[in-house]
Formats: C-alpha cells, structure tokens, sequence
C-alpha cells in the first residue's frame, strides 16, 4: 500500500492520535470553552505547515493581522517572514457599522477571500463568531455549507475553531460539527478540591481515519499545547476525581 500523506496539526501527540495527521481536503473542528486553547492549536497548525512550505490562509474574526503576528510571539512563533513573502496571509472579517446599523458581507466576501488566496492551509477563528453575523439559522447553515464547499473545491486543508455548545449540541448553533470531517473536543475537569483544572483533549470524530478514542491530558504552556497521559493515568496518579464543568 502506498504511503498515504498526512497534513500534521503541529502537534506530534495529537497526530498520533490521528494515526499521522489530518487527511488533505478534510475540514476539522477545534471546540471548546473559552480559555481552552484553541486560538492556540490553530496557530501551532498554522506555523507547522508553514515550515513544511504550505500556502497559509489566517482569517481571524477579532484580531487583525498585527495582534495575531504579536500575540503568536509570546509563544516564540514568527509568522512575520511568512508575512513578508507572501507564504502567510491573514485577514479580518468585522461587523461594519452603516447609517443603516451594524452590517456585514460575510456571506460574499468570505469564500471570494478563500478563493482567491489558493491557500493549502486555511484557518478560521473562530466559525462561531462568523456564524453570530448571520441573522437567521437557515442563514448560518447557508453559510457554513458554502464555507464547507469552497474548501473542498480548492482542495485545502482546514482546521477551524467554535465555541462548544451549553446545551445538547456540540457547538453553539450545531451546525459546524455536522458539516465538518473531524471534530478535536477540548474540554476541562476540576479536581475534588476545586483547586485546579485538569484539561483534557478527545478525537470525537475523524472520517475515514482509524483514531484513538482516549481522552488525554494537555497543558497550555508557553511553547503551544502539551498532550500528556490518558486522563486515567493523570487522575490516579492525582488522586483526585473528575467533574465536569
């Protein structure tokens, strides 16, 4: 059997749970609370394939393309060259105010911008916020699908963040976890004590890929995330018990 390409997340223990890394042409959900990481993994996704010569596309939903290259220097991470010779481009998408009131072309612009930067890569952080700007659902699932097809006509690879949901569903409008290849769940726990969290990472869901099912453990540290142990083996060793926030 020939060697099957793989698109690595920058992550090398997440790739393992993968069983090498991403498929190309997959599209990938990143979700979780606030805090949780996820702006994070997107940029150690975006760096690594960025160093293995992949064409980059950042778009975020707040910070412009100045805070995203300074923030990322906190963790050691220069996105700064790539910038500068064209391998990296990031864009920003916000509510326009009109004398009409709040506004946005999202629904246009987005997919025109996707196309036009014939990225290899593509980054959205985050779905959710681009999903607030629609005013209905059959807008958002409109949206979504299209996001999803655009990606899959130019043949990238995309790993994209959202917020998870306080209800039954997964994401905030549950719609992105269905249109989505893969979802990577990070969640949290706090110890018996309620002295600490304990941050855990799961692949829920991968199609066409053989991944694991553990929940393991990750810290956010100053180089990117840290997946440690299964969560078992971190909690015995603890002694502390799970809760789920």
């Amino acid at each position: 059997m020939a060697h099957e390409e793989r698109i690595t997340t920058g992550v090398p223990a997440l790739d393992e749970m993968m069983g090498g890394g991403l498929l190309p042409r997959q599209m990938v959900l990143v979700t979780g609370p606030p805090g949780a990481g996820k702006t994070i993994a997107l940029l150690q996704f975006t760096l690594a394939n960025l160093q293995q010569g992949r064409r980059c596309l950042y778009v975020s939903s707040s910070d412009d393309p100045e805070m995203v290259v300074e923030n990322s220097l906190r963790f050691g991470w220069n996105f700064k060259p790539y910038l500068d010779s064209g391998q990296l481009r990031i864009v920003t998408f916000r509510l326009m105010d009109t004398d009409a009131g709040l506004t946005t072309n999202i629904r246009e612009t987005m997919p025109r911008t996707i196309r036009e930067s014939k990225a290899d890569i593509v980054v959205i952080d985050s779905v959710t916020e681009f999903q607030d700007m629609c005013a209905t659902d059959l807008e958002r699932k409109g949206w979504t699908m299209e996001l999803r097809w655009t990606l899959r006509d130019m043949g990238a690879t995309a790993l994209v963040a959202a917020e998870a949901s306080g209800g039954a569903g997964i994401t905030k409008y549950g719609i992105a976890e269905y249109v989505s290849d893969g979802i990577i769940l990070l969640s949290r726990f706090t110890s018996e004590d309620t002295s600490e969290f304990v941050h855990v990472i799961q692949v829920l869901k991968m199609r066409w890929i053989q991944h694991s099912k553990e929940l393991r453990a990750y810290r956010v540290t100053s180089k990117g995330l840290d997946i440690m142990s299964p969560i078992y083996t971190v909690l015995a060793a603890q002694g502390k018990k799970r809760e789920s926030l």
